[in-house]
Formats: structure tokens, sequence, C-alpha cells
């Protein structure tokens, strides 16, 4: 049964509570949202703070936009600037006049399920009911409280800085300077320096890329060692010419046959792909590289596009201890000893900076600890803070819904999570059943002896994202396209991944809008391919 005009809480109006509240509307819902800050965007609004001047997006806006709305302006660089991204959300929001169902400057206090709020009828007993808010208005100071049919989290991984005991103990006979990324900038403060950038995921590769260029000395250190890949990757069909790695990385004909690739046959060619877009770090094809990775084939090392750091390393403008766990052992004065797992240790002498890219946590401290324990809330754990169905519902919770609390590198799966979401809330799809739910469930225990969890999905986004939208069904049927319009199925299958083949067909469908941007992108592609 469509349950119409139920009402539905979303905490968070980042990308993944933009893209929740326009669903509800399209769903039947009536949604309130709570947004802490006075603006929009989450991460991507420039007053947070979170982004430094020059940060650009991972992959190429053409799979960095929602499925039925692009950038519309073509002068945008291809691998849009934060400032960029956020203006694009500004966009999307007014288009779909999304702002008047958002309280901004409300910070959720406590969140209470219907198992612990005390009823004021029968009918609030139901187990569909009763999802209670509280907040309290920055603006007013004053709280409030209100009573929702459903809750989607839309708040993210990146609520604050990752606790680090570093800071508070190998640390903290340091005499430089600290900081966490969140507080960098620009590389103006470190001209002539010797910076130390503890970590080894994007940003501190971003960060440390930029800074090295006008840095005394750079020392990059971190317990990993991926492979980097450059934001522009070489053709397939030319090495020429240069593509957005998305356009490598996410093409469905390949996703798909790398899934159906047995571990070890998907190990080989992993392997291929890294020696052909990271030969740097390949001890067969660059013996003398100074960032080398070595680790076995089976094992799935973290994710990293940067369009310079490999340059800066190689030319010696960065110094790389990273792998075998490498981190900071003690400190001196401006002195700091790092060590691995293998025994090694280096001094670094005279270090002005420690810029700490240790990344992110969630907050969800407006829960319970009911709740809180049925999720398997630990923030400092980085790749499995919470354990959900489908990264999606927690077990005993059932108007419950985290969205965006895995890394994601474009949005095309956080909405389509935000569609399944909303329409299971409405009643046009089923609930996944107790037993899908036990089943499919993950949690941290299961998972403790694989210490290779990856940041990103990447080689199976393209293939979770279809696996979502032919269960909500939004999924065209590509064998039906191959007879009756080759060309769109040429495009979808073999062309550029792009999110608007999700509204080709099903609920929420826009054919028209989906058809010019499918065509859009893949005139874009052709001509950086040819």
């Amino acid at each position: 049964m469509i349950n119409y005009n139920k009402t539905v809480a979303i905490i968070g109006f980042g990308p993944a509570g933009i893209c929740s509240t326009k669903s509800s509307i399209e769903n039947g819902l009536i949604p309130t949202v709570f947004e802490m800050s006075s603006e929009l965007g989450g991460v991507w609004n420039p007053s947070l703070g979170k982004c430094w001047d020059n940060l650009t997006t991972n992959v190429s806006r053409y799979v960095m936009c929602f499925s039925d709305f692009d950038y519309h302006n073509d002068d945008y660089d291809i691998f849009p600037n934060y400032k960029t991204v956020y203006q694009y959300l500004i966009n999307y929001v007014d288009h779909f006049q999304l702002k008047k169902y958002v309280q901004f400057n409300s910070k959720v206090e406590r969140i209470q399920s219907n198992s612990n709020i005390v009823a004021t009828s029968e009918n609030e007993k139901d187990e569909n009911k009763n999802i209670k808010i509280t907040w309290k208005n920055i603006n007013d100071n004053k709280t409030y409280s209100e009573t929702f049919d459903y809750l989607i989290v839309a708040t993210g991984l990146f609520s604050k800085p990752q606790i680090s005991t570093m800071y508070e103990n190998e640390l903290k006979h340091f005499t430089g300077k600290i900081i966490h990324s969140q507080d960098y900038k620009n590389n103006e403060n470190y001209k002539g320096k010797k910076v130390l950038v503890l970590g080894s995921s994007t940003s501190a590769c971003e960060i440390s890329a930029e800074i090295s260029m006008v840095t005394k000395k750079c020392i990059v250190v971190g317990h990993e060692n991926s492979f980097i890949y450059g934001k522009l990757l070489p053709s397939d069909n030319d090495d020429s010419k240069l593509v957005p790695l998305d356009s490598i990385l996410f093409q469905r004909s390949k996703a798909y046959e790398q899934q159906s690739l047995p571990k070890d046959e998907f190990s080989k060619l992993k392997k291929q792909m890294n020696l052909k877009y990271c030969p740097n770090q390949s001890k067969e094809i660059n013996p003398t590289s100074k960032i080398i990775v070595n680790s076995p084939n089976d094992k799935t090392l973290g994710f990293v596009a940067s369009s310079s750091y490999i340059e800066q390393v190689e030319n010696g403008s960065i110094s790389v201890y990273c792998g075998n766990k490498f981190t900071i052992k003690s400190s001196s004065m401006k002195s700091i000893t790092i060590s691995n797992c293998l025994g090694e240790s280096h001094i670094e002498d005279d270090i002005d900076f420690v810029i700490l890219c240790n990344g992110y946590q969630p907050d969800l401290s407006f829960f319970d600890e009911y709740i809180l324990n049925s999720i398997g809330y630990l923030p400092s754990d980085s790749k499995r803070p919470v354990c959900l169905y489908k990264n999606i519902f927690a077990p005993n919770c059932k108007n419950i819904a985290f969205i965006s609390f895995f890394r994601s590198l474009f949005v095309a799966e956080v909405e389509l999570m935000s569609r399944m979401i909303t329409m299971i809330f409405s009643g046009k799809i089923p609930y996944p059943t107790e037993q899908e739910i036990k089943n499919g469930f993950i949690n941290r225990e299961n998972n403790k002896n694989k210490n290779d969890l990856p940041y990103f999905l990447v080689a199976g986004s393209t293939v979770l994202c279809d696996q979502i939208a032919k269960e909500i069904g939004v999924l065209p049927d590509f064998e039906q396209l191959k007879q009756t319009d080759p060309k769109l199925y040429d495009q979808l299958w073999n062309g550029y991944f792009t999110p608007a083949t999700y509204r080709l067909v099903g609920n929420g469908s826009n054919p028209k809008v989906a058809l010019e941007m499918i065509e859009k992108v893949n005139k874009i592609y052709n001509k950086l391919c040819n």
C-alpha cells in the first residue's frame, strides 16, 4: 500500500540530504530537513572551511552530478573546483525548489525512536510512527521537538576531524605547529619550510603535492601505500589521447566483465591495470622508482587520484615513507621519529609543520545507545564506522535509514539509495525482509581479519548502481535496447558512464532530460578519444 503524506525528517543538507529531499517529494512523502549551518552543501559549503582553495573533484563533472540535472556550463573544468560543485548544488536546489523544506541553523540534539517515546495515544504505538526529533535553533537558542513517520540520516562521514592519539601522545613533545587537513587552505604559509604530512589517502597526496611546490622539504608518512592514478588516463583507443579516469574505470561493459571474473583472474587484471596506469610504482617497469608498491595480488589497496603527486615524488620534492604501517613513533622538539612494522625507523629533524590527513569521522551523538549499538557505531573506524544492510538499513530500526555512510566517488550511488529509501518509506516497494537483512548485514566482527577493505568501491561502483537501479525498477533493459535502439545501447554499454541512465525508465523517469545528458556526455567523450 502506498503511503501518501507520510512525514520524513532528513538530517543534513549536503548532496545526500539534497537528493533525499527531492526523492521524498517524488514519492509522495513530506520532508523536513534539519541543517545545522546557515547554508546548503555539507562539506562543499565554503563557509564550513573543510576544503582547501584548489581542491577539485576526483572524478569528472560528467559523473559528479545528479541524474536529471547537469552543470549547464561547458566552460567549467572537467574536474571542477569545490566552489563550482557548491554552485551546482545551489542551482539544483533552486531548480527543484527544495529550499522551502529546510530548517537552517537547526542542530539536532536528540532522536528518540518508538521504542523509547512515551506515546500519548494507542495510534502512536504503530511501528511506522514516532521518530521524535529534538533540535535547537541556533538563531533564537530555543529547543523544539516534532514527531515524524520516518528518518533519513544524511550527515555522512565527514562531520568532524578524526580523533588522533598521535596528537596527544607521539607528538606531545613536538614544538612545531600541528594542523588538521581541514585547516589547510593553500601553500602560502609553507614556503621554505619543512613539512611532514601524515596520511596516505587522497587529501594527503593532493596537499603534499601542492605544498611541495614551495617547501624546503615535504615528507609523507602513511600506513598504506596506494596506487596513484592520474585524473586523466590514456584512452584505450589511442594512448596519446587523455580521458577522465572515470570514463575508463566505470565503463559499463568493462565493469560487468570484471565482475564476472574469478578472484585470481580479477587480481591479474587489476595488476595489469596498475602496471598500465601506474608504471612508476612498478618494480618491474621502473626499479628505481621512489614509490614502488609491493603488495600481494589479492590485496585491495586504497584508491588515490592525483594529477601531480607522482611527479613531485619522482623529482625529489616529496620523500615518502608509506606502507608496512609506517607511522610516527615519537617526537622531541622539532625532531620526529618514524617507524614501521618491520622495525625500520628514520628521524627527520627541523620539522616546522605537521599536517594530519587522517580523515574525518561521523557524528551520531543525537542517537541513543540502543540505535548506536544496533549499527555497531565506531567512529574511529575510518573504513566502516557503521554496520548496515546495503549501507542503508540497521537491524530493528525499520523507520530509519542512513545515506552516504560509505565512501563514494560520485553521487550516483547516493542518489539511487535515496530513491530506494523513499520508495520503501512510501510503500512503492517492500521493505527488506528480516531474513534478507540478516543475510546481507555485514558486521565488523565478520571483517575483523580483512584489513584490506577499500576506501572506495571503485571496481564495483557501476555494477552496484545497476543492482540498486534494477531493484527499484529504473534500470533500462539493455538487451532490449540492443535491438530497438543500438546507438543508445552503445552509448550506455560501451560509452561514458552517466547517472542519467537511471532516468530513462521507471519511477521518477525523465527520458527527455536523460537522453540529452547521455548524448552530450558521449559527444564530449568521443571528442576526447578521437
